[in-house]
């Protein structure tokens, strides 16, 4: 007896384009979810870095407040400022209580502060000459700043900036877009503390 190839059937060809399906839907899904993963996950390693840049210039400049002090002291001011250190505490710049700073080194004051920017709130520094602020980091949401005098009170507003031996710096960073599966405004946040001696102040 011959046989006869009779090949697929329609119900045999329904069964396996539904299997591919089921196969292809799954392996698209995980695709979409990796390649999601991925972009959320570069942001945020995006957000950490460019806070970091901004915050790691500011230690190494706060950290020389008072550098050639005898410039301050022969001049009587600097652009304006008075004091080696000038804190503002809730300068509110951004809407959230946002402080900021202004540091003299040798014959510059720079200031340290938030702004409001069509990119997002940005993190600027200032040396005060009236050329406006220069971009040290974008996505700054808060900026924060402690004082630790010399008797080891730990303050927002010290009255004898003087007697500041020590700055705590808090930096609120978020992600330049949205992510809609999380909750709240969406924004993912990163934030930064550094503690900074002040070298040219007293013991």
């Amino acid at each position: 007896m011959i046989r006869q190839n009779s090949g697929l059937t329609i119900v045999e060809l329904m069964v396996v384009l539904l299997i591919s399906s089921l196969l292809l839907g799954a392996l698209y899904r995980t695709f979409i979810g990796q390649q999601k993963a991925y972009a959320v996950q570069e942001q945020v390693v995006d957000t950490q870095q460019n806070a970091r840049g901004g915050l790691d210039q500011m230690i190494t400049e706060i950290r020389m407040t008072g550098y050639r002090k005898d410039i301050l002291a022969s001049l009587g001011n600097i652009n304006g400022f008075t004091q080696l250190i000038t804190p503002v505490n809730s300068a509110n710049y951004v809407g959230l209580n946002d402080d900021q700073v202004t540091i003299i080194i040798a014959e510059k004051a720079i200031t340290y502060k938030l702004q409001p920017d069509s990119r997002g709130p940005i993190l600027v520094r200032d040396e005060n000459t009236g050329e406006g602020g220069q971009l040290m980091a974008e996505n700054v949401e808060n900026l924060q700043f402690r004082y630790t005098l010399s008797d080891g009170t730990v303050t927002d507003s010290p009255t004898n900036p003087g007697t500041i031996r020590m700055v705590q710096v808090t930096v609120t960073a978020r992600t330049k877009m949205t992510d809609p599966d999380l909750g709240g405004d969406g924004y993912r946040r990163r934030e930064l503390t550094a503690l900074i001696k002040l070298r040219n102040f007293g013991l």
